[in-house]
Parts: structure tokens; sequence; C-alpha cells
């Protein structure tokens, strides 16, 4: 397994997060496929609120997933409520990067009961948060105006 390490997310990784986004919301099956990309200038008012307004924000830590060379490689965050979620970059999927940087990050933000949310037809997804013994406990609808 690679190396790798989290660390909180900061104003800097702005710029750096808005294109995890693009490419999270290209990813197939993902929780967020189909979503709008939103403004630069939203992303970056929503970064700015965790880090300066936390209080008042869904996300309660949100890290960076780096190398030991400090590239990034995609990052990981847990929800007030418990939730958490994760995205490694397309190119350093599958080299156990985020099975560490999930376990890091577990081991900094101990809860009772962890949740994700992964799209049932993402089936890489699935079999990643089973290696953490996550079970299947709901299924979720969505009905829009346009469907």
């Amino acid at each position: 397994m690679n190396n790798c390490k989290i660390r909180l997310v900061e104003e800097r990784d702005i710029p750096i997060l808005f294109e995890h986004l693009k490419e999270f919301l290209e990813t197939p099956n993902a929780s967020t496929t189909g979503n709008p990309l939103p403004l630069f200038e939203d992303s970056k008012k929503f970064v700015l609120k965790y880090l300066y307004e936390n209080e008042n924000h869904e996300y309660d830590k949100w890290y960076m997933v780096i190398n030991d060379e400090d590239e990034i490689l995609g990052n990981v965050y847990i929800k007030k409520k418990n939730i958490i979620s994760y995205h490694i970059l397309e190119k350093y999927q599958k080299q156990g990067f985020g099975e560490t940087s999930v376990k890091l990050m577990m081991k900094k933000n101990p809860r009772k009961t962890y949740f994700a949310v992964v799209n049932m037809n993402n089936k890489p997804s699935i079999e990643f948060i089973k290696k953490f013994k996550f079970k299947e406990k709901a299924f979720i609808f969505e009905k829009t105006n346009d469907s």
C-alpha cells in the first residue's frame, strides 16, 4: 500500500478543490453525478464558510490527501452527521490511497457510528466502503419535477 497522509483543507486549496469537484461530478455513478458544476465563486464561498464559519457548515473536518512528495491526491471529509465522503483523483485510484486516507480520517475523528452515501450503481465505491465493514442500511429514492 502506498504511503499518504491527510492535512486539513486550507484557503490555498480552493482552486484545487474546484478542479477535484469538476472531476468528481463527471465520475460515472458518483453520488453527485449529474449535478451541475457550481460557479467558482460559489465553491470558494463554500470552502471559506467551512474554514471561517464552521459552526454553520455541514462539514466537520475536511482533509486533503497528499503523498510523501506533497502531491495532492484527493480529499476526504466527515460531516457533522457522521457521513464520510472520499474522492481520490482518478489517476491515483486503486493504489491504496483511498483506504489509507479514510482510515486516517476515521482515526482522527472517532465516532460511535459512521455513514456513507454511495450511488447504488457505483460498484467500485460499494466494494470500497465494505472494506471498512459498512453495511447497507437503506435505499434513498429521489423524485425531481422534471422526471
